[in-house]
């Protein structure tokens, strides 16, 4: 996750960029690819979204008292469990 999508999608053109016969066939697979960046890109982010929800939840869990937190331990069990299993979609995927 270290290159950003532009970067992802500047490289794709700069592959392609020179085998351009200016036929339709080549642009459309240039797209593709583009289109390929973008997906991959946008369920990056969604992992990252998902990295912080959880680590806002481990950040509530340390700041509480005991008294909140045994009141509240199961809600935030079973967000963790949720956001976990997300995550491990996510980068089954990628």
């Amino acid at each position: 996750m270290s290159k950003s999508i532009y970067e992802e999608l500047l490289e794709i053109i700069d592959r392609n960029i020179f085998e351009l016969p200016m036929g339709f066939a080549v642009l459309y697979e240039i797209r593709k690819k583009i289109e390929q960046a973008f997906k991959q890109a946008q369920k990056k982010e969604k992992l990252l979204e998902l990295y912080k929800q959880l680590n806002i939840i481990y950040e509530k869990l340390y700041t509480m008292e005991l008294s909140e937190l045994s009141l509240n331990s199961n809600y935030y069990e079973i967000e963790i469990i949720k956001l976990k299993h997300q995550i491990k979609e996510l980068e089954n995927e990628i």
